[in-house]
This record gives structure tokens, sequence and C-alpha cells, in this order.
């Protein structure tokens, strides 16, 4: 007698569900389970919600193949962008690439939605590989400027630098006046040990007469490669023309430190003028000029530079003890 009414009241609810949807166009009941799937996703159930927007995408494409209703892509994306999200909450990288790589079948030439995907496979699969593969998969079809940079970076932290360069000179194929990538390429090739070709890199590039904007960059990336190198002359030389084309107080205090280490003091002080004509209270430039004049005995001036600097942070202490020393003559 139980197992009589359990069956029936099973066929009464199967009969009332039935009759809840059987009225219902297909495309109302998608639209319902997607409202259904938010509702979960607001309150915290990733993982049903994700299963509502699958189940949505599947009855919305169900009612464009029954009831011949015109296909909105956007519709369909916005339930597999959803689906991914709750799959990322949830931590599940791996199950989150599905509703990924529905959205690429929808937007194949999207590189943004390639690049979250080697970003998954990357940082939290730990497949580096992998991320590489599905970005060279896309240069394959789009030949993009960016998948090629990316790819690069990531061959640098696999410390993979030969197939790093070859991917950066790819990079050049597209976008040759890219300041940012001729610094890779030569930065690479140090890490190689192969400075004259992280010379020639640059050099190279020079010969394409660049336009000022990237000249400025390229002659200031040769003065930091040239220091890195230990060769104080040449870092000089392209600091200069870099500082020549535009003003950089950073390239700036470079110089002034160069030319104090070298004893150049009327070189650095030209640049220390440059630097103090820009930003008078720039600190280091005050103390470089605070170490000259003492250099060259000018004590009452030197004084007045160190005076400046005894509450300062960095040179507080140390200006204070060659006040100390002046005052003491």
């Amino acid at each position: 007698m139980l197992k009589t009414v359990g069956t029936g009241i099973f066929l009464t609810l199967l009969i009332f569900c039935n009759f809840l949807y059987a009225d219902k166009p297909l495309e109302r009941v998608a639209n319902e389970l997607g409202v259904q799937g938010e509702e979960l996703y607001n309150s915290g159930k990733y993982f049903e919600a994700a299963e509502s927007f699958y189940e949505a995408v599947d009855k919305y494409q169900e009612a464009v193949e029954k009831d011949g209703i015109p296909e909105d892509r956007n519709k369909i994306d916005t339930w597999y962008y959803y689906a991914y999200q709750a799959y990322l909450n949830t931590e599940n990288f791996e199950k989150a690439l599905e509703p990924l790589d529905e959205r690429i079948k929808l937007d194949p030439g999207n590189y943004d939605l390639y690049k979250e995907k080697g970003i998954i496979y990357n940082k939290y699969l730990r497949r580096t590989e992998n991320a590489i593969t599905v970005l060279v998969d896309y240069d394959r079809k789009y030949s993009n400027l960016k998948a090629r940079k990316k790819i690069a970076k990531y061959y640098t932290d696999l410390k993979d630098f030969e197939s790093a360069i070859i991917w950066y000179n790819k990079a050049l194929e597209i976008k040759s006046d890219d300041a940012a990538v001729i610094k890779n390429i030569a930065t690479l090739n140090v890490e190689l040990g192969r400075d004259k070709n992280a010379i020639k890199a640059y050099q190279d590039f020079l010969e394409t007469n660049p336009k000022e904007s990237v000249l400025i960059k390229t002659y200031k990336n040769m003065g930091a490669l040239y220091e890195k190198l230990e060769n104080t002359q040449k870092s000089i030389e392209y600091f200069e023309k870099s500082l020549n084309l535009k003003f950089d107080s950073k390239v700036g205090l470079k110089l002034i430190t160069k030319y104090y280490d070298v004893g150049f003091y009327d070189d650095a002080m030209d640049k220390i003028e440059l630097v103090l004509a820009k930003k008078p209270s720039n600190k280091d430039a005050l103390y470089f000029k605070a170490m000259i004049n003492y250099e060259n005995g000018e004590m009452a001036i030197a004084r007045s530079d160190f005076s400046r600097l005894v509450n300062d942070t960095k040179y507080g202490k140390s200006a204070q003890g060659f006040i100390k020393s002046i005052d003491s003559q």
C-alpha cells in the first residue's frame, strides 16, 4: 500500500512539473534558468550556478533548433562567462577551462580569451607549456603582437632564453620599433653571456631610424645595458643621448653619480643644476652638490648645502657628520 502511494506521489509530481513547463516556450525556460543561475551565483552557490547556466544554454540552443528563434550569441556568451566565473570562485580551474573553451568557439578571434586561458594554465595549473601552446595556436591563425610577446615572456619564465629570443624577434616582425622588445632581446643575450649580441641588437635597431620617443627609451636602455656591463664611458654616452632628447630626473641622477665617481665634477655640476632647475628640493642632487663643493674646498657653500639635508631620512646622518667636520676646521 505504501509503495503504491509513493509511486502515485511521484507520478503526480512528474505530471505537475511537465504541466509547469508544457506551455512555456523553450526560450523562456532558458531565460528562467539563466536568472536562477544568477541568483545561485549571488548567494555563493557557485557549483549549482554553473550547472544552471549550462542548462540555460542547452535549453536556449534547443529553442534555436526547434522553435527557429534567432541565435543571440551574446546571451550564450554571458551564461558561459558566469559559469566560468563560478568555477573560478570554487578554484576548480580545470573545470573553468570548459566554459572558456565554449566562449572561444563563439568568438575565435578574441585574443583576450586565449590570454585568459594561458593565465589559467600558467598561474593556477602551473602548466606553462600548455599556456604557450594555446597562444602559439592563436598566433598561427592571427599573427598577433601581444601573443608573441606573451609567448616570449612565458619562455623567459621557464628560463628558455633561446626560445624567448626567437619569439621576441617574431614580435619585431610585426612592430619593428618596439623598444621594450629590443630591450628584452638585449637582456636575454646578456643572460646567455652574449654581450656583443645584446649590443648588436640595439645597434641594428638604431639603424632603422626609430622615432624620437622610441629613441629616447632605447638610448636609456643602452645606458643601463652598458652600466650592467661596467662600461662607464659607453653608459654615460647613451644616458647623455637620452637626456639630450628629453629630460628625465632619473637619467640625470645616473649621470651625476657616474661623473662624480670618476671625478668629473664640472660635468656632474652641470647635471645637478639641470635637475635642481626642474625640482629645487631634489635631495639626491642637493647631496652631490654639497659633496662636490666639499671636495673642491668650498666649505661655506658645502655647509649651506648640507644644512638643507640634516632632517632627510636618507642623507641626514651623513650631512650632520660633514657639518660637524666643517665646523671643527
